[in-house]
């Protein structure tokens, strides 16, 4: 109940953003509705909302509530933020670190991780414990694993082990890259650029843009295709504010 109260808030907080990208302001659309302008705040304000009513306001501007849960689901990136404790067990035990990533990320069957890692229905179990131990996901009715962080969400940047991981997938992925450059399945660029400050930002950021829409991509079709049908794709951007020599 109370995650369909959340999903229901961050769908009401999207249309907000929507009316104002679309500049329809609530006078407009107390017009449309035949309600006063007070009513109309009132009611996006109001967390008893219904979905009906969001229905006939998405209709109202041109789409449909399915549309609108879609770019409520796509602007929700998370931040999250392991404890010391969650941190250091996934940093010291680099196969417990693994289970995790492919639940949480790659959302794996268990008979998929058990296969992919070569582990008895024992080690695996184990594992999960510990995972559930670290408060990092939840073992339900019937062995249902569900992680506590899943879908598309970005770990805080500053502590050991993302660190830890951005220097050997960094460097992992550029040894592999460069290993297959010549393969039609790998890409490999150098551009030498002279750029304004205002177009060095515009470059980061449109690049930055490109990358979380492919990574909002891929959390939809992971959902529209089966896992044999996908490709795991790992990409590397790097630039440095200097020149090659």
């Amino acid at each position: 109940m109370k995650e369909t109260v959340m999903a229901k808030n961050n769908v009401v907080e999207t249309l907000k953003k929507v009316l104002k990208v679309k500049k329809i302001t609530y006078k407009s659309l107390a017009d449309e509705l035949g309600m006063s302008e007070s009513g109309v705040k009132k009611l996006l304000t109001s967390k008893d909302i219904s979905l009906t009513r969001v229905e006939q306001i998405t209709r109202l501007i041109g789409l449909s509530l399915a549309d609108l849960f879609q770019i409520a689901d796509e602007a929700e990136v998370k931040n999250v933020r392991l404890s010391p404790k969650q941190e250091n067990a996934l940093f010291e035990n680099n196969l417990l670190f693994r289970v995790y990533w492919f639940l949480a990320v790659e959302e794996k069957t268990l008979d998929a991780i058990k296969k992919s890692e070569k582990l008895t229905a024992d080690q695996l179990q184990r594992n999960l414990m510990k995972l559930e131990n670290l408060d990092l996901i939840k073992i339900g009715k019937n062995q249902r694993v569900v992680s506590v962080h899943k879908g598309l969400f970005r770990w805080a940047s500053d502590g050991p082990l993302v660190k830890k991981l951005n220097n050997e997938w960094s460097e992992n992925t550029l040894k592999k890259v460069l290993s297959h450059k010549n393969n039609a399945d790998c890409l490999h660029r150098l551009s030498y650029l002279r750029l304004s400050d205002k177009s060095k930002t515009a470059f980061y950021d449109r690049l930055n843009e490109l990358v979380n829409e492919f990574a909002r991509l891929s959390q939809r079709e992971k959902t529209r295709y089966a896992d044999r049908d996908l490709t795991s794709i790992s990409s590397l951007i790097a630039i440095a504010n200097s020149g090659f020599i």
